[in-house]
């Protein structure tokens, strides 16, 4: 979640060239908290959290079978964590890199579903965030 602060300085500094400063200067605040929250092709986050049952479903029956059993177990622990496996989780996703080798179907399925589009403001303060219209507006005043 973002701060006031955080928000001010973002939309004060541009730090990627989003474009900011007509929308900040002439006070255009909705328009400004609509282009921090939209979802581009240009942007990529991690999704958050995914249903372990997707992750079975992206999983190769042959290539669990070829996991130690230290690393199925590993693999079950993981899918099987009530709410969901989350992907922003470094280890998380470390921990499938490293079961499944570099080329194998499962880990190319796991690595493009950990991923999607997302805006500036999820890639600055994770997935699902919004800015609301009226926090720029108190972000001005800060």
């Amino acid at each position: 979640m973002y701060t006031l602060a955080a928000l001010k300085s973002e939309f004060s500094n541009d730090p990627v060239g989003m474009g900011y400063a007509p929308l900040w200067t002439t006070g255009q605040d909705g328009a400004l908290a609509a282009k921090i929250s939209a979802v581009s092709t240009g942007i990529t986050v991690y999704a958050g959290l995914l249903p372990g049952y997707q992750i079975i479903n992206a999983t190769t029956p042959s290539e669990f079978l070829a996991l130690t059993s230290a690393n199925q177990n590993l693999y079950l622990a993981i899918t099987g964590a009530s709410g969901g496996v989350d992907s922003t989780n470094t280890l998380v996703r470390s921990a499938f890199t490293t079961m499944f080798a570099a080329g194998t179907s499962t880990r190319s399925a796991l690595i493009a579903m950990a991923q999607r589009n997302g805006s500036r403001a999820e890639q600055v303060w994770g997935p699902g965030t919004t800015v609301a219209t009226d926090d720029v507006s108190h972000c001005r005043a800060f």
